[in-house]
């Protein structure tokens, strides 16, 4: 065949095995097949790190090996139940897949000078980037702006703050989480009265967000709601059991509560003592062990939740595409809307 003047022949595009993507992916042939044929059930970072590394094979631009895994560290909140424990396992659980090695570090909870010492301490560790459940706090801001001028990218999870040296935030759209919550409450109840916010105080962002977003819900489209009752118990089991014995005992027309944060399990034991549980419809958040008890017994009526292991995903993924300049956008989570008639086949995850 003659060939055509004044036209270089073209590269032949090589083109990707799902075993060549799977290695450099980090991930099963399986998940590759899913995501090229575009199935469901696929995280959008383990997504986005399949499709990179089909493009890297096939333009012939393979990322160049690093001598070591990126070393990252997180920091959560301890004593905060059981979805921050599974979140933690779920970073590890990430991190075991080669491309970086993530401890894990437990801060006193509702500390945030503590919190603030621990992020500046990673100076002269080695560390590579942090994540952290955010508090809203000056001292964190000003650690925050310490990691930046150090050259260690910080992101926010769950929780976020507003502040430009963050390379991003991971966690659910919390007004619309709270938007959710109020909607459903306002559905559910079917008598005129008052209903709680359950609190943990001004540090969380997220928790904030959520009371906004459920107090504006209401206010639009539930006249019957006549009040709204902040109870604080700064996201404590235990005091959240204290406060919500007296605010039952107290009063009588409470037709629901709704618990931005932690400490469930001690709302639901207020409930049951003071034999309202069938009464007072119950809204919270996190899908545990623990909660799902209460959920299937009917004390808990339904639970907004995020999927934690796709939060520990897409933070790693953030992270590492942070450091290896890479794009990659965070996005918001869902929030799921479990009832004990569709917990079948939900996961803590």
């Amino acid at each position: 065949m003659d060939k055509i003047e004044g036209k270089p022949p073209q590269a032949i595009k090589q083109r990707a095995t799902l075993a060549q993507i799977a290695k450099l992916a980090g991930v099963g042939t399986a998940t590759v097949d899913r995501v090229l044929h575009d199935r469901a059930h696929v995280g959008s970072a383990t997504r986005q790190r399949v499709l990179q590394a089909k493009e890297a094979i096939e333009s012939g631009s393979k990322p160049a090996e690093r001598p070591r895994p990126w070393r990252l560290r997180v920091f959560l909140p301890e004593d905060a139940g059981p979805s921050t424990e599974f979140l933690a396992r779920c970073f590890q659980e990430f991190g075991a897949r080669g491309e970086a090695t993530i401890e894990c570090v437990f801060t006193k909870k509702m500390e945030p000078g503590i919190l603030a010492r621990k992020l500046l301490a990673t100076s002269g560790q080695g560390v590579d980037a942090v994540a952290f459940q955010a508090l809203d706090d000056p001292r964190v801001h000003d650690a925050v702006h310490e990691l930046e001028r150090l050259n260690i990218p910080a992101l926010a999870i769950l929780s976020p703050i507003e502040h430009p040296s963050l390379i991003g935030f991971i966690g659910l759209n919390n007004r619309a989480a709270g938007r959710t919550g109020g909607y459903l409450m306002g559905r559910l109840t079917r008598r005129s009265g008052a209903v709680v916010v359950v609190t943990s105080g001004q540090l969380y962002r997220s928790h904030e967000d959520r009371e906004m977003g459920f107090r504006i819900a209401l206010r639009q489209g539930f006249s019957h709601v006549q009040e709204v009752v902040t109870c604080n118990a700064n996201d404590d089991g235990e005091g959240n059991y204290k406060a919500m014995s007296r605010l039952l005992s107290d009063r009588d027309d409470i037709v629901g509560i709704y618990s931005v944060g932690g400490g469930n399990l001690g709302v639901a034991r207020a409930l049951g003592e003071a034999g309202l549980a069938k009464d007072i419809v119950f809204i919270c958040h996190n899908l545990t062990s623990r909660t799902q008890g209460f959920l299937m017994d009917g004390t808990i009526d339904i639970v907004l939740h995020v999927n934690m292991r796709l939060v520990a995903e897409e933070a790693v993924e953030a992270l590492c595409a942070h450091l290896e300049h890479r794009p990659f956008k965070p996005r918001a989570l869902l929030t799921g809307v479990i009832t004990r008639e569709n917990i079948i086949g939900a996961t803590f995850g």
